[in-house]
């Protein structure tokens, strides 16, 4: 069981290391739009810049709190077992996407809501 148990650790801080990894990415994607937003924005830009930081805000604090109960919960011997390992990553996995969806859309309102009218594209 040690055998596995040091296998699963290995394979589950790579596991959140790929996670981390990918976030970085995303991060910075999200950084460029934001900057190019704001140079493109017009007399706006700054209530935009202030939607966004509270959007990215609500989404860092979501995923903080879902990271910590992860990571508390893997600590805790008595409730990691394969299953309950399987059903916490699905889960997550689903809250994540469910999040991020809702949050691209209330994003998606917001900008359209406050572009500008004589946008010609």
């Amino acid at each position: 069981m040690a055998e596995q148990s040091g296998s699963g650790e290995k394979e589950t801080r790579k596991a959140w290391n790929v996670v981390g990894e990918h976030f970085s990415e995303l991060g910075r994607r999200f950084g460029e739009h934001y900057r190019k937003q704001e140079r493109d924005a017009g007399p706006s830009a700054e209530e935009q810049r202030q939607m966004m930081n509270e959007a990215f805000r609500k989404a860092v604090d979501q995923l903080d709190q879902a990271l910590t109960s992860v990571g508390d919960a893997l600590r805790d011997p008595e409730t990691v077992t394969v299953k309950s390992m399987n059903q916490a990553v699905r889960s997550l996995g689903d809250a994540l996407g469910t999040m991020f969806q809702n949050l691209g859309g209330e994003i998606g309102r917001r900008v359209a809501g406050k572009g500008s009218r004589g946008d010609a594209s």
